[in-house]
């Protein structure tokens, strides 16, 4: 009988010794023998981000308005979700409007979460000059992800007075490493610097915020917003000599996420009357509605309609195919979408066919 058991435990120890090396290796993180881990996230070129913003249903409004269904339906197309949740107050204090259902979703189907969090507007002064008030919101922020095990966050802070550049980098100086001690990814929105008011973009140093996140998540989008006259929301020439200069002041393609809008607007005049936003369906429905043929802007690569005295710029998965294409040409680290729920659905098909083609 013992001779037998030592037939046995011989012949295990060949069948181990045969195991090819690749499928143990396949089980190991590159470099994890070594803990010292890079001061900076670096994105892979062959493998590129796909954010999707994601946005709750308004109060009091069902489910399918929000981007729930986008998420449920094009998961498998997205490495990550930022959820438009958390909001910093004037004391420090974070606000929340989180779902669980969300979170639980996400992370079954093991798509990241990096939560976006916004200032509240008319506080910013409180929150990026008072250094307790700075700190404090870092530490919620912190005690936020710690608590949520998100996989990182996306500080979106907006509507910026130029004085605020100093704030504003030292609020990442202080984040970041805090960040990087949970493993956590960094993403920081920053306004587009070409052919765009100073007072709206000048708090972004980019080479300062560079340096203190992983990525800078460049907001292409908005050339002709709201209130302004009407035109594309984002015409091909424009976005690329942003992403060009995001590239030059940030360091590296390899720091830049291109957002890429999904919406479009629908100006009733000229006037700069207030435009209704509208997503891909409400913009073609209405154009069928109305009788109105949709055009095509070749220069500005995006379609557009006219009626009455409206006219209406927007987004499809044609205007997003001449985007996408940037992502290629200039080997930028992914794209962020806003926002999930409002995109032409043959937008997942572009982006399943720019990834196959960067790859």
């Amino acid at each position: 009988m013992r001779r037998k058991y030592v037939t046995i435990l011989a012949l295990c120890l060949v069948a181990l010794l045969l195991i090819p090396m690749g499928c143990t290796k396949k089980q190991q993180k590159p470099g994890s023998s070594t803990p010292p881990a890079p001061a900076q996230q670096q994105a892979d070129p062959a493998k590129k981000i796909i954010i999707g913003y994601y946005e709750n249903p308004w109060p009091g409004t069902p489910e399918w308005t929000g981007s729930f269904p986008t998420l449920e339906n094009y998961h498998d197309e997205m490495t990550g979700i930022a959820p438009y949740w958390y909001t910093v107050q004037g004391n420090g204090s974070l606000t929340s409007k989180e779902s669980q259902q969300v979170i639980n979703f996400a992370k079954e189907k093991q798509v990241k979460l990096y939560a976006l969090i916004t200032n509240k507007h008319d506080e910013s002064d409180a929150i990026l000059r008072n250094p307790q008030i700075r700190s404090a919101a870092i530490s919620n922020i912190v005690k936020m992800v710690q608590e949520k095990q998100v996989d990182g966050i996306n500080i979106d802070f907006e509507l910026l007075d130029p004085e605020h550049k100093e704030g504003l980098s030292a609020f990442m100086a202080e984040l970041y490493p805090q960040m990087k001690k949970l493993n956590k990814t960094v993403i920081i929105s920053v306004f587009p610097k070409v052919n765009i008011a100073s007072d709206v973009t000048a708090a972004y140093d980019y080479a300062a915020l560079a340096k203190n996140s992983d990525y800078l998540q460049v907001m292409v989008y908005d050339q002709h917003w709201a209130t302004a006259t009407p035109g594309p929301v984002a015409s091909i020439g424009w976005v690329e000599e942003n992403i060009k200069v995001a590239i030059q002041q940030a360091g590296s393609a390899q720091k830049v996420i291109m957002g890429l809008p999904a919406y479009g607007y629908d100006w009733p005049d000229k006037q700069r009357t207030k435009a209704e936003t509208v997503t891909y369906t409400q913009a073609v429905n209405r154009a069928e509605k109305v009788g109105a043929k949709i055009q095509w802007d070749d220069n500005a690569k995006v379609p557009y309609f006219k009626y009455d005295t409206h006219e209406v710029w927007f987004e499809n998965a044609e205007s997003a195919k001449h985007k996408l294409g940037l992502v290629k040409t200039h080997n930028l680290a992914g794209i962020a979408i806003w926002r999930l729920g409002q995109e032409d659905p043959k937008l997942w098909d572009a982006i399943a066919e720019m990834v196959k083609l960067v790859k």
